[in-house]
């Protein structure tokens, strides 16, 4: 479907039954929100069903959810460029207010004992594993360093079968930490159920508080600024991501004072590869 997807919708939506009907309606009233919201969470705003968002979107011409918000997405910043009418912006001012607003939201969202519960979770894993994929994988990986810093080891996987691999053969004891901005990444979601089947506590940080992932998590920590399919990988959503695992680390050295000592040593062994 082309740029005329708005007005197709329109068009279309008296015809439909009364579940897609919501969903056209939903859609038509905040197209923005919609690209920043998970299938459950439209699913759930237009008083429908995620079986009935699916086949809204296959009626519509689209593979399923991600392939509509792509479209929508695309009709949306044409109408964008169209309204600036070319007007020139400042790229870097729009990137460090969306940055300030996203860590400013995020501060909001944070659930202080959750973070703590995380923090303690951690300490006391015998082994902990951090999941992203894609842009995630920054996310996961920059976790694992932090720890490493204060000398808690834990490993980073931004290979999916290799993460599909270590859930499926996880213990008591492990806590999974998943990472998926949308989180509906369907990998993402499998290394969340895996690692929750064998008995792994499961901690997922996602951009949305209603998804898939979250579903499947024994806790979730939720950071601000949704992305869209066009703003994948987005600074304001990774900043916001970054937050949490700082916040993590601090909360973990002021359960674990020992943890500063670990990491002055980590920074003394380093010392010498930089001249």
């Amino acid at each position: 479907m082309t740029h005329a997807l708005i007005a197709s919708l329109r068009a279309a939506a008296g015809d439909m039954t009364p579940a897609l009907a919501r969903v056209a309606e939903t859609v038509l009233a905040q197209p923005d929100a919609t690209l920043r919201q998970s299938i459950t969470e439209l699913a759930e705003f237009s008083g429908s069903s995620e079986a009935s968002v699916m086949r809204f979107c296959r009626d519509q011409g689209f593979s399923g959810f991600q392939d509509f918000k792509l479209a929508l997405a695309k009709e949306l910043a044409t109408e964008d460029r169209a309204r600036d009418n070319g007007l020139p912006s400042d790229d870097i001012q729009r990137l460090v207010e969306t940055a300030i607003t996203s860590l400013r939201e995020t501060e909001q969202l944070i659930v202080r004992e959750d973070i703590a519960t995380a923090s303690r979770r951690l300490l006391g894993a015998a082994a902990v594993e951090c999941f992203g994929i894609a842009a995630s994988a920054v996310t996961a990986q920059y976790l694992a360093y932090k720890m490493t810093r204060i000398g808690k080891f834990s490993r980073a996987m931004g290979d999916a079968h290799l993460a599909v691999m270590a859930a499926g053969t996880s213990q008591p004891g492990t806590v999974q930490v998943v990472i998926s901005s949308s989180g509906s990444t369907i990998d993402a979601v499998r290394v969340a159920e895996l690692a929750r089947a064998k008995g792994a506590f499961v901690i997922g940080i996602s951009n949305r508080s209603k998804s898939p992932l979250i579903a499947r998590c024994d806790l979730a920590l939720i950071a601000s600024w949704p992305e869209t399919p066009l703003t994948g990988g987005a600074f304001p959503s990774k900043i916001s991501q970054l937050l949490i695992v700082d916040a993590l680390v601090a909360e973990m050295t002021r359960q674990d004072p020992k943890r500063l000592v670990e990491l002055s040593r980590t920074a003394e062994v380093v010392s010498d590869r930089s001249f």
